[in-house]
């Protein structure tokens, strides 16, 4: 065996081993959203009852708003400041808010919770996807695993500008931009190798 077929060895390996771990994620994202939609169901169906059994659990002790690190005790929880300015135009809504504002506020952490692990799973879908086909693929140096892994950073780019801020978007999106190009520049080498031989 010469060394370019050690080398691509070794890259199917690692991809093989990415492909496994980001599927597990995927799952692990997977399980984390039903979760988080379980809860934000739950919630929302508790409606004014979420908020009397919330309330009992505060007086307990169980739970706590606010900021600071008490001693551990079992159930304890913090659960943050409560935002005590909610509005909305929409009168049904406003009625709720005004009705059971706990249900809102948790059951609207939750359901975000849900859409944040779902966009998770995706973009570890997406990453698996690459590692999948780099693993298939004769060399990593194809137009198909350029373009893929091209899709990927700049999905993960996107996301990026919308949670972590722009600069991170940026930074991401010049990587990817790097990335491309270099796989651009390592095709155009395994064509002339490929040529050569």
């Amino acid at each position: 065996m010469n060394e370019e077929n050690v080398k691509i060895a070794r890259i199917r390996k690692s991809c093989r081993v990415g492909k496994k771990v980001s599927n597990i994620l995927c799952i692990v994202a997977i399980v984390g959203c039903v979760c988080a939609l379980i809860g934000t169901i739950a919630i929302f169906r508790m409606g004014k009852n979420f908020d009397v059994k919330f309330n009992e659990a505060k007086e307990a002790g169980m739970v706590s708003t606010t900021s600071e690190i008490g001693s551990v005790a079992l159930f304890k929880m913090n659960l943050g400041n409560i935002p005590t300015d909610l509005h909305s135009d929409i009168p049904a809504v406003q009625e709720m808010i005004e009705d059971h504002p706990l249900c809102i506020i948790y059951g609207s952490y939750a359901l975000i919770a849900a859409i944040g692990a779902a966009i998770l799973a995706v973009m570890l879908k997406l990453t698996s996807s690459v590692f999948a086909l780099i693993e298939k693929e004769s060399s990593p140096f194809t137009d198909r695993v350029r373009k893929r892994v091209t899709f990927v950073l700049i999905a993960t780019a996107v996301l990026l500008c919308f949670t972590a801020g722009a600069a991170f978007g940026g930074l991401c999106a010049l990587i990817a931009w790097a990335v491309n190009a270099i796989l651009d520049y390592g095709k155009t080498l395994q064509t002339e190798s490929d040529e050569t031989l």
